[in-house]
């Protein structure tokens, strides 16, 4: 038997971020309505407070426009340099 790993668009991860923070929709209230973990929202929640906090996340795993940005002209800054 396989465990199967759901992947989530980044869209959708605000989407449901948003619902908590904006709307002030509980996280097991939001984690029921969209079918998602408490822990999956709970670790997206920390992530998000963390980048809108200025704390760099994983590379390639940004939730805001910010990091996302950051990130990418991270790469350019050290491809510009290896050059």
């Amino acid at each position: 038997m396989t465990n199967k790993r759901n992947q989530y668009t980044r869209e959708f991860k605000l989407e449901a971020i948003s619902l908590v923070t904006d709307h002030n929709r509980s996280i097991p209230d939001v984690s029921d309505s969209l079918g998602i973990g408490k822990s999956t929202l709970q670790k997206w929640l920390s992530q998000y407070r963390q980048e809108m906090g200025g704390q760099a996340p994983k590379v390639g795993n940004a939730l805001t426009d910010e990091q996302r940005e950051l990130q990418e002209l991270r790469k350019q800054v050290k491809r510009l340099t290896m050059e």
